[in-house]
């Protein structure tokens, strides 16, 4: 029977209310069932050419949440870890470093998820720091395109973590420690960032407003 009701509106209600939390963390432990849920979600994550670029790294021992979390805030470049701008070189001045903010989040929370982009199309950044200038303009689609399929699995897991009562950040800034996180972790790829998670008894802020100099005046426009 045909019916004008709406559809399950769950789904929506989550991304529309997710938000970023990195306080208020308690000790209890996410549920080993609870991991497995938000890992199978990210790994059910769309890829381009369903490549799958990922490996997901779950951290449940203190001392390497810690060790990563030193490493980064101990690294030399950690306070102009900033967007930098292609055409200067130099780090852009709307931006400040949040590397100790990430890392003390790393530190507070019971787990977290290190992800890792294999490289399947680019190679990686080693492979494309060391690429001919004209191979490596080449290859740009192809690195944002896993980067694409990364960032949908990220979303994926923590909008499961959300549905699941737990509280999640992504600390994107904590890549600054992949030299120190990757041989710990057996990496053989790039390390993106860390999920973290747990539960907070923060209360969720409000959404903020994004920064006017990154915004157009139409983000929506219908064709």
């Amino acid at each position: 029977m045909e019916t004008d009701e709406p559809g399950d509106r769950s789904v929506v209600s989550t991304i529309l209310s997710r938000r970023s939390i990195r306080e208020g963390f308690e000790k209890r432990s996410v549920s080993r069932t609870d991991l497995e849920t938000i890992l199978a979600c990210g790994l059910a994550a769309p890829s381009s050419k369903n490549a799958q670029p990922w490996r997901f790294h779950v951290l449940l021992d203190d001392a390497v949440r810690s060790h990563i979390a030193d490493a980064a805030e101990l690294s030399p470049d950690a306070d102009d870890y900033v967007p930098h701008d292609p055409r200067t070189g130099r780090p852009d001045a709307a931006w400040s470093s949040t590397v100790a903010e990430s890392a003390a989040v790393l530190r507070s929370v019971p787990v977290a998820i290190a992800i890792e982009n294999r490289g399947v199309f680019s190679g990686g950044l080693q492979v494309m720091r060391r690429a001919s200038h004209e191979n490596l303009v080449a290859s740009l689609t192809a690195f944002g395109l896993e980067n694409m399929g990364l960032g949908t699995a990220l979303s994926n897991m923590w909008l499961a973590a959300n549905s699941l009562g737990i509280s999640a950040a992504f600390l994107g800034d904590l890549a600054i420690a992949e030299e120190v996180a990757g041989p710990l972790l057996g990496c053989s790829g790039d390390l993106i960032g860390i999920l973290a998670l747990g539960y907070s008894s923060a209360v969720a802020p409000p959404r903020r407003q994004p920064p006017r100099s990154t915004q157009v005046a139409e983000p929506v426009v219908w064709h």
